[in-house]
């Protein structure tokens, strides 16, 4: 459903969803959702079936994101009414029915969850919209490690990696790809964990995400670390902090240290206890600044944890 045309409004309606979209960006939810309200009555008053099934989804979407539950469901189950045997709106049909298993995953009711992301699947398959179907499988795999089915969860994944590739989604790709590696390390197979995490990163670099890039290599530090191969975990943590640095995340930054100071810790021959110690004070440091006493607290005990241990030595 096009909102704009080279840059101008199309419809009063379409204007009105715009609005609606920057008070929710901008923290202002309850004038949000009554612009979405009054852009779905314009839409309805002007007979655009899609357009209006379009602004309940996304309603519902806010509602979700706010733990709102009940009004979730309720504007989802709107949106798909609405267009369930509209041929033109079957990929809006497929997004709502997606959003409608989320919501009923945070609300337990994982059998209904599957049943609704099933049949988003159906309609997104039909329409060979790949984007969406890669987004119901991914949510099939989230229920699926709720539900600790962790072969299926892959198995779902791998599935929707597949789709984001064909795509063209390669953000969407990365994250999925994050997520196998999760389980390949928990099944310990690491070398393919490593695999997919190297494809990850080489996607958010690709996309320019620093971010993104910086998950990945923290990630392949800590694989490198469990498998205790010291030189790589080094390389791929340093780049990693710095990244993190880079972009002023210092949560990931702090915790990106803390894996560091681990692997510096690890034993004298191939780590640097003196690095461990700078490592572990910049963390502290860090969590200090952020004013998280809980991770101040438990990176000082392992600090002087390890202080004790090196002290026998």
């Amino acid at each position: 459903m096009p909102r704009t045309n080279n840059g101008e409004f199309v419809t009063e309606a379409s204007k009105m969803f715009q609005a609606g979209d920057d008070c929710w960006h901008g923290g202002q939810y309850d004038e949000a959702r009554k612009k979405y309200l009054y852009a779905a009555d314009l839409y309805h008053k002007t007979g655009d079936t899609e357009g209006e099934a379009f602004v309940y989804s996304r309603l519902g979407e806010l509602e979700l994101s706010l733990d709102n539950y009940k009004e979730a469901e309720k504007a989802l189950r709107q949106s798909t009414a609405l267009v369930e045997n509209y041929i033109d709106g079957q990929n809006t049909y497929g997004e709502a029915l997606i959003k409608l298993s989320k919501v009923q995953t945070a609300s337990g009711e994982d059998e209904k969850a599957l049943q609704t992301i099933k049949k988003a699947q159906e309609v997104t398959a039909a329409t060979d919209n790949k984007n969406l179907l890669g987004d119901a499988y991914e949510q099939e795999a989230y229920i699926c490690l709720l539900n600790n089915k962790e072969q299926q969860a892959l198995e779902k994944y791998r599935l929707a990696a597949d789709l984001f590739n064909q795509d063209g989604t390669t953000l969407k790709e990365a994250a999925t790809l994050r997520a196998m590696a999760r389980l390949e390390m928990k099944f310990k197979n690491y070398d393919v964990a490593h695999d997919l995490l190297e494809r990850c990163r080489d996607l958010y670099r690709e996309n320019g995400d620093l971010l993104g890039e910086a998950s990945a290599l923290s990630a392949i530090g800590c694989l490198r670390y469990i498998i205790r191969d010291i030189p790589n975990a080094r390389k791929a943590l340093m780049k990693s902090v710095y990244l993190y640095g880079k972009v002023s995340h210092h949560f990931a930054e702090a915790e990106a240290l803390l894996y560091l100071a681990r692997v510096e810790a690890f034993n004298q021959e191939q780590g640097d206890f003196e690095r461990a110690k700078i490592h572990y004070k910049r963390s502290i440091e860090l969590f200090d600044f952020l004013e998280n006493e809980t991770m101040k607290r438990a990176v000082l005990d392992e600090y002087h944890d390890f202080l004790n241990r090196i002290s026998t030595l």
